[in-house]
């Protein structure tokens, strides 16, 4: 007989937003969300009531102690020493949520005879009630053997994810995409904003300018890929355009020229994959990032080739 199932009571330890995200879009999608428990007992009792048969309790062990399989939805950090000091019983599920993790940080509860498995959603998730709203769709990372491979396969795609198998050695990598596209795609926008600062608005409205913009990029990366989804002054070969952006960082915002240089720097390859770009111009460009990636150069910097004379092209 299985040992996991859809009628399998489920519990979470750790209530952020992953926790609540993932404990409210499994109970949507008919699995028993049972048991909650967090280090603030108003976290736990706010996890309980997005399932609506969950009970909040003040510590893992109650909530381990009525569940089949036990989510430790805690920061990194924490999962190894929350998942040993609890008393596990043998056959039970226990899954840590970390995109980084390997199952090594459960090896406590493995030494007795429970059951491991991660399963982290490759999303960003603000609160949860977005990340209910942005689990559908998302990619889990999951890394398990046996039946609880199955089971949290199974529970990804009953809430419209998608399953991917991962092994241990390359979930750092796989992580660190997801805090690119994340956390530093985030911090991109946050810096775009702030620049608007520069030229008379408020970085709020920075943010509503550019906001729109952020999710056509994701628009336009889904249907059109790599590199057909490359755009701009890089792609058309402008380095006039390119010059007038260095310039104006080292005049108003010198302090984000290396995030500009080196981002630019690690786009030109897919600039010259998509075209029209040559390798000549690619190379002069390179060659002017590189120097400001160092500091301004002197005034008398001779300034790049500009396309005069050339049709425009659209990119």
């Amino acid at each position: 007989m299985a040992r996991f199932s859809r009628e399998s009571r489920l519990g979470f330890v750790g209530a952020g937003r992953v926790g609540c995200s993932l404990a409210a879009a499994l109970s949507t999608a008919g699995y028993p969300v049972a048991a909650a428990a967090s280090r603030a007992f108003d976290s736990a009792r706010r996890l309980a009531r997005l399932a609506p048969d969950a009970v909040a309790y003040r510590t893992p062990q109650e909530a381990a102690d009525r569940v089949d399989i036990l989510f430790v939805t805690t920061p990194d950090d924490a999962i190894r020493q929350v998942a040993s000091d609890i008393r596990w019983r043998a056959g039970q599920g226990v899954v840590h949520c970390s995109g980084v993790a390997s199952l090594d940080v459960l090896a406590a509860p493995v030494a007795v005879g429970a059951v491991p498995g991660a399963f982290h959603p490759l999303q960003a998730v603000s609160s949860a009630e977005n990340g209910v709203e942005s689990l559908p769709g998302a990619t889990f990372g999951i890394e398990a053997e046996g039946e609880m491979r199955s089971y949290l396969s199974e529970a990804a795609e009953a809430i419209g994810a998608n399953p991917i198998f991962l092994r241990a050695e390359d979930k750092p990598i796989y992580h660190l995409t997801g805090v690119l596209m994340g956390n530093l795609l985030t911090a991109l926008g946050a810096v775009s904003a702030q620049l608007w600062e520069t030229f008379g608005f408020s970085r709020a409205e920075g943010v509503k300018a550019l906001a729109p913009m952020m999710r056509q990029v994701s628009v336009n990366l889904d249907a059109s890929g790599v590199p057909g989804a490359v755009a701009g002054p890089y792609v058309r070969g402008d380095a006039g355009t390119v010059r007038k952006h260095l310039d104006a960082l080292a005049e108003r915002a010198p302090q984000y020229l290396p995030l500009y240089c080196e981002l630019a720097l690690a786009g030109l390859p897919f600039a010259l994959e998509r075209g029209p770009i040559d390798e000549r111009r690619a190379a002069e460009i390179r060659k002017m990032l590189e120097e400001f990636r160092e500091g301004p150069p002197s005034p008398n910097h001779p300034q790049p080739e500009t396309n005069q004379g050339e049709q425009p092209k659209c990119a």
